[in-house]
């Protein structure tokens, strides 16, 4: 079963999915173990403590949250944190709840594998299992119901509207929301990015006003850093970073020693490579961690470059589109070489799309690199490098949102949200409509703009030209543009960057007919 979330002016639910088959399985539940990732950070513990916080008001069931490696220090803070069972060092106490259980309950993974220690038990147990999740591709076979949505903020944004929806708000309490709140602020960067849907600005809103004190939550959140982690990350910034600005790439390599030395553990290194993305020369880092029997590595990424299929292809890991994570099983040095291999196969193959055309928002996707002697058929080979990965970008973003568009000459997409009962645009017809622009991956470029064109003219660019063609007077619509359909290479000198793929909102306000002139 799927869930997903949509949000308007309110959210609701869409493809299927069970609310009363939800509320019925935890309310038949006579004991619920909860659980998250491995290396929690503050969406993982806020979802699992929310949820506790939640089940406790709705369930008479014995509740148990467990993490596989316990709670990071600087996470205590929250509620419900000193119950939490550690899968290591409470590791028989684990594996009897969950013998027990007649309901799991899974956040913020996308498959078991991600429960490290506690997988085996979990795995083993035949009861049902609920999934909460923002991951791409989560495994939904391994769970009875998955509530999931890539295109959302936060685990915890999902727990919000789900057990809204579900159990009604009056289940969420202060000491839940508090959770809530903390995990929407740590995996939005208190809102910097992950923010594509204005969801996660209305349930901020809504929990703001539920007890809790958001000025304190983000000094707590920020304010964690002990002597010896302020002197690591300093030493890790100044001595285990290597960058290469031709590439726009970051590598960090962190050895045990390193660890030892400056007497950090591994859930102190949470928010390390956010402090190398703050370069403005770089798009991808890759910060990598040496453990006693693994290597972990963490992937970033600001526009170009696509992580979870980055994370995928070296090492079966995955995340989202700008932020994955992957486990190695080889030596540091042997899983060092691999990933500064596949960045350099990778990042230049996007350096030469760079210099041909200086691409903006376009993902890495796997092609072969151009060949031939001449300067014309490296341009064409390039040119279809870009073209390919818009395309592959583009399908992408239609299917999470289940769209249905028609495809125009040329590559542009357009959906029609509404249909206008005036005149249909024509060719030379002067339209004047009203539109908001952003870039695929969610930036704003222009938004409540009006503008007249003459249809037919390409102005002002071709796809935007063709998706005009298809309209009513009063209709509104939603159209695509690859670059080559927008402003390609040169962008339009202000907001939208080179080889910017856009998506435009638009409403078709008048539409002028021709007048037919008598040539005498």
């Amino acid at each position: 079963m799927y869930m997903k979330i949509e949000c308007n002016n309110t959210v609701g639910f869409v493809d299927g999915w069970s609310v009363e088959e939800l509320r019925q399985m935890v309310g038949n539940a006579h004991s619920i173990v909860m659980t998250a990732h491995t290396n929690a950070d503050g969406d993982a513990v806020g979802s699992l403590t929310a949820m506790y916080a939640i089940l406790s008001h709705v369930s008479c069931a014995k509740l148990t949250p467990m993490l596989p490696d316990g709670c990071p220090d600087d996470l205590l803070w929250l509620p419900h944190t000193d119950i939490i069972l550690n899968g290591k060092t409470d590791g028989e106490r684990c594996s009897k709840a969950i013998a027990e259980a007649d309901l799991i309950v899974c956040m913020d993974l996308s498959t078991l594998d991600r429960t490290g220690v506690l997988a085996d038990s979990l795995r083993a147990t035949k009861v049902p299992r609920i999934l909460f999740d923002h991951h791409i591709n989560p495994a939904r076979e391994s769970f009875d119901i998955v509530v999931s949505d890539p295109d959302i903020s936060s685990t915890c944004e999902l727990i919000f509207w789900a057990t809204s929806i579900t159990f009604g708000r009056e289940a969420i309490d202060a000491d839940a929301a508090k959770s809530l709140f903390t995990g929407i602020c740590t995996d939005t960067g208190t809102f910097s990015y992950s923010n594509r849907q204005k969801s996660v600005y209305l349930a901020a809103a809504e929990l703001s006003q539920m007890g809790i004190d958001p000025m304190d939550i983000n000094r707590q959140i920020k304010n964690v850093f002990t002597v010896n982690r302020l002197k690591f990350f300093g030493h890790a910034m100044s001595e285990l970073l290597e960058v290469y600005p031709e590439k726009e790439a970051a590598v960090m390599v962190i050895r045990k020693e390193d660890m030892e030395r400056y007497h950090v553990e591994s859930s102190e290194l949470t928010g390390l490579i956010n402090e190398v993305m703050k370069l403005h020369m770089i798009d991808c880092a890759v910060l990598i961690r040496e453990e006693d029997d693994r290597v972990r590595l963490s992937l970033r990424s600001k526009c170009h470059t696509d992580v979870n299929q980055l994370a995928a292809s070296l090492f079966d890991g995955g995340g989202h589109e700008r932020a994955a994570g992957a486990t190695s099983h080889l030596p540091l040095a042997e899983t060092v070489k691999k990933v500064k291999q596949r960045l350099g196969l990778l990042l230049t193959m996007i350096v030469a799309c760079l210099t041909i055309s200086s691409c903006g928002d376009v993902p890495v996707v796997e092609v072969h690199p151009a060949k031939g002697d001449t300067l014309k058929e490296n341009l064409i080979n390039a040119n279809r490098v870009i073209a390919h990965s818009e395309e592959t970008q583009i399908d992408a973003y239609v299917s999470r949102r289940d769209w249905q568009m028609k495809r125009l000459v040329g590559g542009a997409r357009i959906m029609e949200t509404f249909h206008g009962n005036g005149p249909k645009v024509a060719y030379e017809d002067s339209v004047i409509f009203r539109y908001r622009v952003e870039a695929i991956n969610g930036t704003i470029v222009y938004e409540k703009l009006t503008d007249t064109v003459v249809a037919g003219r390409q102005q002002p660019t071709r796809g935007l030209d063709a998706a005009l063609l298809t309209l009513n007077e009063g209709s509104k619509a939603v159209a695509i543009l690859p670059s080559e359909q927008a402003y390609g290479v040169a962008g339009d000198g202000h907001r939208v960057k080179s080889r910017m793929v856009l998506v435009c909102d638009m409403e078709i306000m008048k539409v002028k007919k021709t007048k037919n002139l008598k040539i005498k």
